[in-house]
C-alpha cells in the first residue's frame, strides 16, 4: 500500500480550508495498527487507532504537530512540520494520519509505514523529510 491523499483534501486546498503556514491551523498526527481510511475518507477516525491504555504512553487523537511551514521551491510548494515523538512508548503502529484539528478534524494525508514499527519502553519518532526536496516532502504540489 502507499500513502493516501483523500479526494476531498484537494478541493479543500482550493477553498482555503487548510492553512499550513506558521501561525495557521493546528494539525495532529494519529497512529494506527491498521488503515481505517480510503481515498473517500474525509475526517479523523478512531477506528484501529493505537491503544492509549496499558502503559502505551500514546494519547488518543495523536500528537499536535508543531513548526508548521510552507516552503516554495521554484514551481513546487511543500509543507513541513517539526519531527514528533512519543517517549517511554510501548506500542506498534503501521499507519499515521495527519488531520486538521482546527477545521473539523479534516483528513489531509494517510502515511503508510510499510509494515509494523514498534517501540518498547522507548521513543517512537516520526521524522519529517526535508521539504526543500519536494519529491521527499510529506505534502507537496507542483
Amino acid at each position: 500500500m502507499a500513502n493516501i491523499i483523500p479526494f476531498a483534501f484537494r478541493g479543500e486546498l482550493f477553498t482555503g480550508t487548510h492553512n499550513f503556514a506558521s501561525g495557521g491551523d493546528d494539525f495532529k498526527l494519529a497512529l494506527y495498527t491498521a488503515n481505517p481510511y480510503t481515498t473517500s475518507s474525509t475526517v479523523y477516525s478512531a477506528s484501529s487507532e493505537v491503544s492509549a491504555s496499558g502503559g502505551s504512553n500514546y494519547t488518543t487523537t495523536g500528537n499536535t504537530l508543531t513548526g508548521n511551514a510552507v516552503v516554495s521551491t521554484g514551481a513546487v510548494a511543500s509543507c513541513d512540520f517539526t519531527d514528533t515523538e512519543w517517549t517511554s512508548a510501548t506500542f506498534t503502529a503501521a499507519f499515521g494520519a495527519i488531520y486538521n484539528d482546527d477545521q473539523g478534524d479534516k483528513l489531509c494525508v494517510v502515511l503508510d509505514f510499510s509494515g509494523d514499527k514498534t517501540a518498547t519502553n522507548g521513543t517512537f519518532k516520526i521524522t519529517f523529510p526535508n521539504p526543500a526536496t519536494p519529491a521527499d516532502a510529506i505534502l507537496s504540489m507542483a
